[in-house]
């Protein structure tokens, strides 16, 4: 006990002399500001203004978890629920990019509520030959149908709480005007083609909306009678046959009616028989 108190007493003093040697040198300005630099180097996240904005892949983690979207949904009414599925696979069919699926998911939207091709999500994104991917046949459309609330997808899960906060916005956050209804993706269009509703019409300003011109055009005030499905030659066929039977059946069954037994039509005489009933 008493070397290893000896020791102690040692290691102090040459201690006490180091820091009595040195204590000049750590006066001097520079060691002041070692406690902020430590900071710096090993608290970084602490000092967010500082820092730049996160990353997409890091954006990307902060997506509700499929348990969350579940609870949202929870609070709806089974159809409004079975309204924002349909909502959300719409968007899904058509972007991956979250900016997009916003801007598309107002478009069904306004279709909705100025009950423009149906009175509800689900008709309007059902309606023939209105969104591509759910037309028949469709390599895509089984898989659409498929996605509900406990899908995992990534992409999936961005596009049902977009459909979740667009089905529940007030109004005021509509994005352009309740007319625009219409929208289509040139990148998507085979050979570069254009619609034949939007051939004479003059998309919104992509730049106010934020998009890609290439990617994707919005538009407004397209009366329903320029988006009639345009019908190919086969199908033009076979609607001039179909109208041609009709009208035959319609003459055979106007002469038909003519003949009635009311006079226009002799009725049959009654033979006369004598007492032994012969004619």
């Amino acid at each position: 006990m008493q070397a290893w108190g000896s020791g102690t007493s040692f290691a102090i003093g040459v201690g006490a002399s180091i820091f009595v040697t040195l204590r000049p040198l750590f006066m001097h300005p520079i060691y002041r500001w070692l406690p902020t630099l430590a900071l710096l180097t090993l608290v970084p996240g602490q000092l967010a203004t500082a820092q730049p904005s996160a990353p997409p892949t890091a954006q990307a983690s902060a997506l509700p978890t499929a348990t969350d979207l579940r609870i949202r949904l929870g609070w709806l009414t089974p159809i409004q629920q079975d309204e924002v599925l349909w909502l959300a696979r719409c968007i899904y069919s058509e972007s991956d990019r979250a900016h997009e699926q916003r801007l598309v998911a107002w478009v069904v939207r306004n279709r909705v509520e100025t009950k423009y091709r149906g009175e509800t999500y689900r008709k309007v994104i059902l309606e023939t030959r209105q969104f591509s991917a759910f037309n028949e046949p469709s390599i895509h459309r089984k898989h659409l149908l498929s996605l509900n609330q406990y899908s995992l997808s990534r992409v999936w899960r961005q596009a049902l709480e977009i459909a979740l906060d667009v089905y529940q916005a007030s109004a005021s956050k509509r994005p352009f005007q309740i007319s625009t209804r219409h929208f289509y993706s040139p990148i998507s269009m085979e050979g570069g083609r254009t619609p034949h509703w939007a051939e004479h019409a003059t998309p919104l300003p992509a730049a106010r909306l934020g998009v890609d011109p290439y990617r994707f055009k919005f538009f407004a005030d397209i009366d329903e009678d320029d988006d009639l499905p345009v019908q190919t030659v086969s199908q033009q066929q076979t609607a001039t046959r179909a109208s041609g039977r009709t009208r035959r059946s319609s003459s055979a069954w106007d002469r038909l009616r003519s003949r009635r037994l009311s006079g226009r039509v002799k009725r049959p005489v009654r033979p006369h028989l004598d007492r032994r009933g012969k004619q």
